[in-house]
Formats: structure tokens, sequence, C-alpha cells
């Protein structure tokens, strides 16, 4: 096996141990279909006009490959909620983390 696919094959054994989520993709232009992911949930304290706030900020990992069309305002269904990418960050080396929005 050549080294770039061996090393997807480790990703996703990767994300799959860490997580093991599977979670549904919709692009905004092509079919949705299935992948293996890994979801965090992350919080942050936010400055309010009168009192701080606590804002959630859902942050999917996935393997590059396997979401090359990806853009901010694609969707993605996790355990029964709908979420829409806000920021995309790949790290070049395969995993790419978008950082979601609940719809």
């Amino acid at each position: 096996m050549p080294f770039i696919e061996d090393m997807q094959e480790r990703d996703l054994a990767l994300l799959q141990a860490l997580d093991g989520r599977e979670v549904v993709y919709t692009p905004l232009v092509g079919v949705p279909r299935l992948l293996s992911a890994m979801l965090q949930e992350f919080s942050e304290l936010t400055g309010g006009e009168s009192v701080d706030v606590v804002v959630a900020k859902p942050v999917i990992s996935l393997r590059t490959i396997d979401i090359p069309e990806i853009q901010v305002g694609d969707n993605f269904n996790v355990d029964d909620q709908d979420y829409e990418v806000a920021v995309i960050s790949p790290d070049n080396e395969g995993i790419t983390e978008l950082m979601l929005e609940k719809l």
C-alpha cells in the first residue's frame, strides 16, 4: 500500500478510535453522504452587555480526503442535530477541523 493511502487509513482509524461517530454531510452542491468523524464541544465565555454568556462551539474533525468540496454553509447532521459549517481549518496533514453552528 502506498504511503499516502496508508496514512489516510490511519487517519480514519484514529477518528473512529477517538469518537467513532457517523455523521451525514450535505454539501451545498452535491449528494449527502455518511462519514466518520470526531465531535468536540468547546465553550467560551463571552462578555455581553450586562452579563457574561457561555457560547457553545462545536468542532468536528474529518479526513480532508472525505470532504474535498467543503465550503462555509455546508450542513452536517450529528446525532440528529443539524449544523452549518462556519469556519474551515485544514491542518495540511490530512485532517480538517470545522467549526459548526447549530441550526
